[in-house]
């Protein structure tokens, strides 16, 4: 994949610099900006409701005013007392009240529309305002006893969103009580009048909400009072709706029952009951940051396209001479050493050519005489490694192969039995093995392959079966080891640990396991077990990589223990690194442990595996 250019970064990076700032003005501007203007709105919103609901309730007032003037006219209180005994004295009756009493009212409050008396009998006058077109005998739409249901026990004012009588025109507001006759011992009769719900309006005709934003008042049952849709009046609100309206009182809320997201802000009139509600669409609220946000992004794209100009200008002169120097390099990465021409900036970059050019200079000269010298140490030192490796190959004990030669002559004179057959196959393919000097490396199960081979030797040697418990887990079967590296430590057990005879308690394990990026091999038997002097030596010797050259031969002529174990843990640091090699563990009488640390490479990680396995890992009998 093609790297970007240095031009191409400086380009990308301070185009998304100023993307970043722009954007970071704009985005804090728009949020602080909404927040303010949402905080100013309910503000605002909480003032007109709260001045709204206190005329409210001050125009609401003045009708108890109104209604206090009419319970205390004697001729009132005579019609609810004693019922007129005929017609002429009902009309006289009635006919003084409207021009004593209702006419003087209409004329101070035209609003109302209609004054409206009953007795507890069943007796009615009502007096329509001229200005309300009723039928020559209208009827009311509710009942007395619905009157008194509604009204207050102890005669207080009531407003009730309804009006008396059915076939008027108007949306009515009817202001009902209870009065005494001309004896304040109990109640004789139910005084109401009416005013047009419409008279509210005039209460926030100065108030500007806005092109869709609208005042409403809801009743104590829900219903709608005022609004400036009519259609709506009388009918209920979203219970939704209602129950923000009332957990929110005198705070702002959202919602979208009407159809789509609105603030809201309401407050309950102590007086009436009434929750008056005003509701502005959140679009028009959001509608004066919108000049904001257009602003930020023609600013913001203005700025860009300088910034883009500017960088695209500064790149190209920062990254000619670069380019130069770097076409330069390449040169020189392909062996010719020339020098690069100056690009007349008048800066650091010329003074950066011509060191350049002196260090091609001086590297030139530096490494012809590098090379040739690398060359014939690199040369002298892979042919040392390589005899070296060869000889410790070589030397791998050769009793054993001229002890094997001896059992074939003798099972070959004596017995004529196929096992010189086993015997010989064996012995072929472990030849075969060891003669392949050219092989440095090899997986484990190659070389499990070949102490297959030797068990199957010593068999014959020892005169019966030994089993070999292979702990190693399949997965690192395919692992990297130095060729010829477990069976010359087998070999030294069989000589050294089980040198007084074999017995059934005894056995050899290999195990194996990952720890610290690094393969680890275990070979463990519990034989005679090491010295601590012979051990301290060994120890030594594998950490001073001692050869096996530098190791005596005892007495009677036998290698003492640790000849292959030497030249094993050579080869290994040859192949591998001296990082890897082995290590020795060992209590006398007890057994010995040989730890075989090799590079963590091959095919399979073994996942899981942390350390040896104890008894349930799997096994194979040699």
């Amino acid at each position: 994949m093609r790297k970007p250019s240095l031009a191409r970064s400086i380009f990308v990076s301070m185009a998304c610099l100023v993307i970043a700032s722009v954007a970071s003005v704009a985005f804090f501007s728009y949020r602080n900006s909404s927040v303010e203007l949402r905080k100013q709105n309910e503000q605002h919103l909480i003032e007109i409701v709260s001045n709204v609901v206190h005329h409210t309730d001050l125009y609401l007032n003045s009708y108890e005013r109104a209604h206090l003037s009419l319970v205390t006219n004697g001729d009132i209180r005579s019609f609810l007392d004693a019922p007129p005994a005929d017609d002429y004295e009902r009309y006289e009756v009635t006919h003084r009240i409207k021009e004593q009493v209702i006419e003087p009212l209409f004329l101070k409050s035209p609003e109302i529309m209609t004054v409206f008396l009953i007795d507890y009998n069943g007796n009615y006058a009502y007096y329509p305002n001229p200005e309300l077109r009723l039928i020559t005998d209208p009827l009311p739409r509710v009942t007395l006893e619905e009157l008194e249901a509604e009204t207050d026990d102890n005669g207080r004012l009531t407003i009730i969103n309804n009006s008396v009588f059915s076939d008027s025109d108007n949306q009515l507001i009817t202001l009902a009580r209870k009065v005494y006759g001309g004896v304040y011992d109990r109640f004789k009769g139910i005084l109401a009048i009416e005013i047009r719900a419409d008279e509210f309006s005039t209460l926030w005709k100065g108030i500007n909400l806005g092109q869709r934003g609208f005042f409403a008042i809801v009743d104590s049952q829900g219903r709608f009072v005022y609004n400036p849709d009519k259609s709506q009046i009388g009918q209920p609100l979203d219970e939704g709706l209602r129950a923000k309206m009332e957990q929110n009182q005198l705070h702002s809320f959202v919602d979208s029952s009407l159809g789509e997201k609105r603030m809201f802000v309401s407050l309950k009139s102590a007086y009436t009951g009434w929750n008056l509600m005003v509701s502005i669409p959140t679009a028009e609220i959001r509608r004066p940051i919108a000049s904001i946000r257009y602003s930020s992004i023609l600013v913001g794209a203005i700025t860009l396209l300088l910034a883009l100009a500017v960088a695209f200008r500064f790149g190209r002169t920062l990254t000619k001479p670069i380019q130069i120097i770097k076409n330069g390099m390449r040169q020189t990465e392909r062996g010719n050493w020339v020098k690069i021409p100056k690009v007349q900036a008048n800066n650091e970059l010329d003074e950066l050519i011509d060191r350049y050019n002196l260090m091609v200079t001086s590297l030139s000269e530096l490494m012809e005489k590098l090379y040739r010298t690398e060359l014939s140490k690199k040369d002298a030192e892979l042919e040392r490694q390589r005899a070296e490796l060869q000889s410790l190959q070589l030397q791998i004990n050769p009793h054993f192969l001229y002890n094997t030669l001896e059992n074939i002559m003798s099972y070959a004179v004596i017995q004529q039995s196929s096992e010189i057959t086993e015997i010989v196959d064996a012995m072929a393919l472990m030849f075969r093995y060891s003669i392949q000097t050219y092989v440095e490396e090899t997986a484990i199960v190659n070389e499990l392959k070949h102490v297959l081979n030797y068990m199957t030797i010593m068999k014959h040697r020892i005169g019966r079966e030994f089993e070999l418990d292979v702990r190693i887990p399949p997965a690192f079967f395919l692992k990297k080891i130095a060729r010829l590296t477990l069976q010359p430590l087998i070999e030294n057990v069989f000589q050294h640990a089980f040198a007084d005879g074999f017995e059934e308690y005894h056995y050899i394990r290999l195990d194996a396991w990952l720890e610290d990026d690094s393969l680890v091999v275990l070979l463990e038997d519990n034989g005679v077990g090491i010295a601590p002097a012979r051990l301290a030596l060994l120890q030594a010797q594998l950490e001073a990589n001692q050869l096996a050259e530098a190791v005596k031969q005892s007495g009677s002529g036998r290698q003492q223990r640790g000849i292959g174990m030497m030249n094993v843990h050579r080869r290994i640091q040859l192949v591998f690194g001296v990082s890897y090699g082995l290590r020795i563990e060992s209590v006398l009488g007890e057994g010995t442990k040989v730890y075989i640390r090799l590079p963590d490479a091959g095919t399979s990680s073994a996942a899981g595996q942390s350390g040896p396995t104890e008894g349930a890992g799997e096994r194979e009998a040699m």
